[in-house]
């Protein structure tokens, strides 16, 4: 009997170590505390939602020891949901995180839709976010993100995303963008080469919550966004400079005071709502409802900083007559609240050149940011504003026009010149051979076995002849799909950050034609097939290095041709880079 409980002992110490040492699951959440280095507002008692945007093919997850969880897969209009369950070490099996320990720890649920019905496809109970983001591909190499970054040091998270763009060795090496914006953290990675992974995220500062995310590998395709984010509703801007204090008048014409400021001095704008226009609106051909705000102006006296001005609840439109912060007819004041339709904005933008003042109109986005800007060619006035592309709030504006000039920026915000960061390494020559080395080592031994062999049992010799040609010919098709597959097509021109004064001609062949002239490519997103994607919906089938085919222009299938300047460049338009002025007409045959 003392033996039998004895064994019994030693069975549950046995059980009892295994589960400490297992790695795969912390052994308690006696306490759930949130690690210094993260947001203090996040919150173990809720779900933070993912809505799937796009999703292809199912694949496996598959666990640090190289277990299979199973099969998951969502579709469009899916979701994913996590429970934040705690912070502890990572796995003892990771593959390999830069993120120092604690790092989170999940509960992962994956939903389909199904005619309007979420199912539950996939589900998995606390796991670190290095084992998700490798599962989902949330991140490139060693910079695992996943759902959740710590808040405390973005320059240290930047630099991290920087470093692993080309870590040596096996990794993958890529083009990295950083960006930061009011609200946001941009990282963009783009595989050179290999599998070519596209991952693109993007990061509340706030939280250091994923609210965006499209990541591509091979078959692999998964886009998403949060359903958790919120715009606050409280914004102050930091006055750079200002002259011409003026006048504010309502939407009836009636004077509602004097107003000024100076430089050190502040406008602060609470949202209160989202309402219709004024009925005695001077024109606003942004759609209603559109954003009301309380506003305070304060002035810096020498470093004390002294309220100048109150008004309640004023419309956006009237925001944007009383500041300046627009041009004619489009006033988008200090939120566009229609920027989820960006290509309405724009088209909303460009309309507007001409009217009670005639102009130059041009745009230029990054990631993050969209600025548009108004020259006037018969006045004076010159106006140019920066939004954040997903909230529409403006983070910077800089407008003049007569005595009257206003340049200011939201908190914590560094306006246009400084926004993103690129790197771009140099190509790894052994990633290129290493193709070719696997190739020949193969066949070396296979020769070397079938000779070997052939010693020891002479009746095999007669098959070596037989295995070294096929060996041979198997090696030579090899090595040419892979010359094949990895010929890459020169560029023409030098790629710009910038270029401006673009006008895009797309020429259906049924007798519509339509033009876009006088706009702005950025963030080196500035080749012939730019100018078109700007615009038009383009569906394209991608040779890798070689370029790219336009199937489609706005649903229209046809067979696609382009000219830059009357002239055609012989070489696929996302291999032609544009310089400013460039003429791009797009012709269906």
């Amino acid at each position: 009997m003392k033996t039998t409980k004895k064994a019994l002992y030693f069975i549950s110490l046995l059980l009892f170590i295994q589960l400490l040492h297992s790695g795969s699951i912390p052994f308690t959440r006696a306490e759930q505390t949130i690690s210094e280095s993260y947001s203090p507002n996040l919150n173990f008692n809720k779900s933070y939602v993912y809505e799937v945007v796009q999703f292809g093919d199912s694949t496996g997850w598959y666990n640090f020891t190289f277990g299979l969880e199973g099969e998951w897969k969502t579709n469009p209009g899916g979701q994913i949901r996590i429970n934040l369950t705690d912070f502890y070490n990572k796995d003892i099996n990771d593959w390999g995180n830069v993120f120092s320990d604690p790092i989170p720890w999940y509960d992962i649920e994956i939903y389909e839709n199904n005619l309007g019905t979420l199912n539950n496809n996939f589900t998995l109970n606390n796991r670190s976010n290095s084992e998700v983001a490798r599962a989902l591909t949330l991140g490139y190499n060693n910079f695992q993100p996943g759902f959740l970054i710590p808040n405390e040091n973005f320059t240290y998270i930047k630099e991290l995303a920087l470093n692993q763009s080309d870590p040596g060795g096996f990794y993958s090496i890529g083009d990295v963008n950083i960006e930061e914006s009011y609200n946001f953290f941009y990282i963009g990675f783009e595989q050179i080469g290999g599998l070519e992974q596209k991952s693109y995220f993007i990061y509340d500062k706030w939280t250091g919550l994923l609210v965006w995310a499209k990541s591509s590998v091979l078959g692999y395709l998964l886009e998403i966004k949060s359903l958790n984010f919120t715009l606050e509703d409280n914004f102050i801007y930091n006055i750079i400079e200002f002259s011409g204090a003026t006048g504010w008048y309502n939407l009836s014409g009636g004077f509602e005071g004097d107003w000024n400021t100076n430089s050190g001095g502040q406008i602060i704008a609470n949202l209160t709502g989202y309402y219709n226009k004024d009925p005695n609106d001077w024109g606003n051909v942004i759609d209603d409802p559109i954003p009301w705000f309380d506003i305070e102006i304060v002035e810096n006296k020498t470093g004390i900083l002294t309220s100048n001005f109150t008004i309640a609840n004023r419309s956006n439109s009237e925001l944007g007559w009383t500041f300046t912060l627009g041009y004619n007819y489009f006033q988008p004041g200090l939120l566009i609240q229609i920027i989820d339709n960006l290509t309405r904005v724009k088209k909303l933008a460009l309309q507007e050149a001409s009217g009670f003042a005639n102009g130059l109109v041009s745009i230029a986005e990054t990631p993050l940011t969209i600025k548009i800007a108004f020259e006037q060619t018969d006045g004076e006035q010159d106006t140019n504003l920066i939004y954040e592309k997903r909230t529409g709030l403006l983070l910077w504006v800089y407008t003049s026009i007569g005595d009257y000039l206003l340049e200011m920026t939201i908190d914590d915000y560094t306006p246009w010149e400084s926004t993103g960061e690129e790197t771009i390494p140099p190509p790894n020559l052994f990633l290129r051979i290493l193709p070719y080395i696997v190739i020949a080592s193969i066949s070396m031994l296979i020769i070397t076995t079938s000779f070997t062999t052939s010693r020891f049992k002479p009746g095999f010799k007669k098959f070596n002849k037989y295995i070294l040609i096929s060996v041979l010919a198997i090696a030579s098709f090899t090595s040419f799909f892979v010359f094949t597959s990895n010929i890459e097509v020169g560029e023409v021109n030098t790629p710009l950050r910038e270029v401006n004064d673009i006008t895009l001609i797309v020429d259906y062949g049924n007798g519509t034609i339509v033009t876009w002239a006088n706009f702005t490519l950025s963030d080196y997103n500035t080749t012939a097939f730019d100018a078109l994607s700007e615009w038009c919906e383009v569906e394209i089938t991608d040779y890798g290095g070689r370029g790219i085919i336009v199937e489609s222009i706005n649903d229209l299938k046809k067979n696609w041709l382009y000219s830059v300047n009357d002239e055609s460049p012989g070489v696929s338009a996302k291999k032609y880079n544009l310089r400013d002025g460039d003429i791009v007409e797009w012709t269906g045959g």
